[in-house]
């Protein structure tokens, strides 16, 4: 949750209010990325009840001391997310 090298962001430790921001801006469509636009297909699952726990929880969490965005993991996510992006099968 410290992010990925070199464009995934961490969310640990960021606060509350603006991670429900976020996460709503991203379900009413305010807030988007290019196509593909993962967050958006994420957020939109979310529950408004969802955003809050998660935000709650995110901001709860100590961000570990000399922590980074990982760059060890490879180029493939779960889910395409951007363009040029790879998913697992």
């Amino acid at each position: 949750m410290t992010g990925r090298a070199p464009a995934i962001p961490g969310l640990l430790g960021l606060p509350r209010d603006y991670l429900m921001a976020q996460l709503g801006g991203w379900k009413t469509g305010k807030r988007h990325a290019l196509e593909p636009d993962c967050m958006a297909r994420i957020a939109e699952r979310l529950t408004p009840a969802d955003i809050g726990a998660v935000s709650a929880w995110l901001a709860a969490q100590t961000v570990p001391p000399h922590a980074a965005p990982d760059s060890t993991v490879g180029p493939i996510l779960p889910m395409a997310c951007g363009p040029g992006s790879s998913a697992r099968p």
